[in-house]
């Protein structure tokens, strides 16, 4: 079996990322897709939005894509577990115990390139196969999507229309 591992902070998780997993189905031929969502990036010291309610626009955006496709997707807490800073290195270890098979790291073009910048990522780049997709035409970052939201600008172009008003919501709220 030959299983993606897509880390990441989706902070929200959108359309590109939709796209992204599409592409590992249908490019590189994988069978299943995991969404592995960081407790806090080490390299990002923007606000997150609090890990559950990341989970919930994750898990509402990928049911069409899941459903209409019969694509094994599936979100993974292992993060939840670690113990901080959450490096990708640690991360992708205890997938590796945990999964088995053909394993493989997903990851778009931006953070291919950063990489060997990583707490230990040459390892992460000797020990595993790492799948580069690029940018997905159109697509925006989560940074772009929530200086939409807080701009009180339409995103419904760039995140899946079950969680327009959900991300609308979660980033919207300052307290």
């Amino acid at each position: 079996m030959k299983t993606a591992f897509y880390l990441g902070s989706f902070n929200p998780f959108h359309n590109g990322h939709l796209k992204v997993i599409q592409t590992a189905f249908e490019e590189f031929k994988m069978d299943k897709v995991v969404i592995v969502p960081t407790m806090q990036s080490p390299w990002k010291y923007n606000k997150v939005l609090d890990f559950y309610d990341r989970n919930n626009i994750i898990t509402l955006s990928i049911n069409d894509l899941k459903e209409d496709n019969n694509y094994d997707i599936k979100v993974d807490f292992t993060e939840r577990y670690l113990d901080a800073p959450y490096y990708s290195y640690k991360t992708l270890k205890a997938l590796k115990e945990k999964y088995s098979g053909e394993l493989y790291f997903l990851c778009g073009e931006d953070t291919t390139k950063d990489i060997p910048n990583w707490y230990n990522g040459n390892k992460i780049i000797q020990e595993w196969n790492i799948l580069t997709v690029p940018r997905p035409e159109g697509a925006i970052s989560s940074s772009e999507i929530r200086k939409l939201v807080e701009e009180c600008k339409d995103i419904s172009p760039y995140v899946n229309k079950k969680v327009v008003r959900l991300v609308n919501l979660y980033y919207s709220y300052k307290p």
